[in-house]
């Protein structure tokens, strides 16, 4: 598994909300959800269907509770990690879960 590359905010983002290196690696390597967030920035995470997978239970077993909710947010240009977040499903995260 290779590491991702985080900015600075990123950095401080993750350690202020709990979110582990081993955590935004995993999104990014199983990721099935990918949306456009604007500014030239992509939003990832795991489909609920995905955390259910029985061969990545398999592959992360416990760990893979740790997936859901989180969404990793890169750019496009360079894949940096720019910031993550815990989605909670409120109204302010619509723009990280829409499909396009």
């Amino acid at each position: 598994m290779v590491q991702a590359q985080l900015s600075q905010h990123a950095e401080v983002r993750a350690n202020q909300r709990g979110i582990v290196g081993w955590v935004i690696d995993s999104i990014l390597e199983h990721a099935d959800m990918e949306t456009p967030v604007g500014s030239g920035c992509v939003a990832f995470r795991l489909s609920r269907g995905r955390i259910r997978d029985t061969r990545l239970r398999r592959e992360l077993g416990a760990r893979l509770e740790r997936l859901g909710g989180v969404t990793v947010i890169c750019a496009e240009d360079d894949g940096s990690v720019v910031t993550v977040l815990h989605d909670h499903g409120g109204a302010s995260g619509r723009r990280y879960r829409r499909l396009h």
